[in-house]
């Protein structure tokens, strides 16, 4: 009875095989067949789930015959195909178990997301302003404006003259800019190939002055002078809590695997400032106010990325100050994507 079993099991096994195959476009189902230390075991799956299919059971591999081109055959205990998942197994008493299963969508890989980014950079700005109405050559333009209807612009203490480009001049190696990022994540748009960048950060820009400047806080307006005493460190420190906004352009690879062209503009607002001085006069003194500072900074930006790293550069639209002198930062530096 146990050979007439066999025999019968493997004869209708083969038929259910043959009427199968000669509709597997109709029925799109995927075959495996299965090698156990206790025998062979033969599946069909459709896409759908809806049925699996125990075609035959055999004691030893050599007692199944079929068309071994068309029907996977694996030698392991757990297989995949596709996004099925068969695992056999046996109890101590020599009874046979099978689960098939389908495995879940993997997350999508549409979104990428990046924790903890730093820019380590390089910052500066381009002085747009107009110097020559403080002499009197235009006197037309007044950048600085000593009237009483002028309290509310920029302008050096009174009677002092008034102060030059030079005299806002930076320190390029110790004008530093820091950047830190608290996610990044990015879409894809369209066949993988552009994407759109999000995310948050901090911006921070250190102007590390050359000449012996300092801010003075008036109330109603913010002045600067010619201190009296020379420093040995005076900087002004901005940060800015920032939101990015950019378009991705992948020229080769997935996400940080290839080469990537990222433009877009960085949306800031004045989160913290200071200026910081050092003097053997006054030992350190920190100030913080927002000295005339923008409250709202747009700055565009261009990157260059390869793997986890980007070179960036990137220009405020915005003036450092909001009245007076017009100064607009610049900067520059290397990027690690983040995690």
């Amino acid at each position: 009875m146990n050979i007439l079993h066999k025999t019968f099991a493997v004869a209708a096994g083969i038929s259910v095989l043959l009427v199968l195959q000669t509709s597997a476009q109709a029925q799109q189902k995927q075959w495996i067949k299965v090698e156990t230390r206790n025998g062979v075991h033969v599946y069909a799956v459709d896409e759908n789930g809806e049925t699996e299919i125990n075609l035959l059971h055999d004691t030893t591999p050599s007692g199944v015959h079929l068309v071994k081109d068309s029907i996977p055959t694996v030698e392991e205990d757990t297989v995949i195909v596709g996004r099925w998942r068969i695992i056999h197994r046996e109890s101590p008493e020599g009874h046979s178990y099978t689960d098939i299963y389908r495995i879940p969508k993997p997350a999508s890989q549409r979104v990428f997301t990046h924790w903890l980014g730093i820019d380590f950079g390089w910052n500066n700005f381009v002085d747009r302003s107009d110097y020559a109405g403080l002499s009197g050559v235009n006197p037309n333009v007044k950048a600085y404006d000593y009237s009483a209807q002028g309290l509310y612009t920029f302008a050096p203490r009174p009677p002092s003259d008034p102060l030059t480009a030079s005299e806002f001049s930076l320190v390029p190696e110790k004008s530093v800019n820091v950047n830190i990022w608290i996610f990044r994540q990015q879409r894809y748009l369209r066949n993988n190939k552009i994407g759109m960048e999000y995310g948050l950060g901090l911006l921070m820009n250190n102007f590390r002055y050359r000449r012996n400047i300092t801010y003075v806080n008036q109330g109603s307006h913010t002045e600067v002078i010619r201190d009296s005493i020379s420093f040995r460190k005076n900087k002004l420190f901005t940060e800015y809590l920032t939101v990015p906004v950019f378009l991705c352009f992948h020229l080769s690879g997935r996400g940080d695997e290839g080469f990537q062209v990222k433009l877009g503009s960085n949306f800031g607002y004045l989160f913290k400032s200071r200026t910081k001085q050092v003097s053997d006069a006054r030992g350190k003194v920190k100030t913080n106010d927002n000295f005339n500072l923008s409250t709202f900074r747009v700055s565009p930006e261009l990157a260059l990325g390869w793997h986890s790293w980007s070179f960036y550069v990137t220009y405020s639209l915005t003036p450092l100050h909001q009245y007076g002198v017009k100064q607009y930062p610049y900067a520059f530096g290397i990027r690690f994507n983040g995690f």
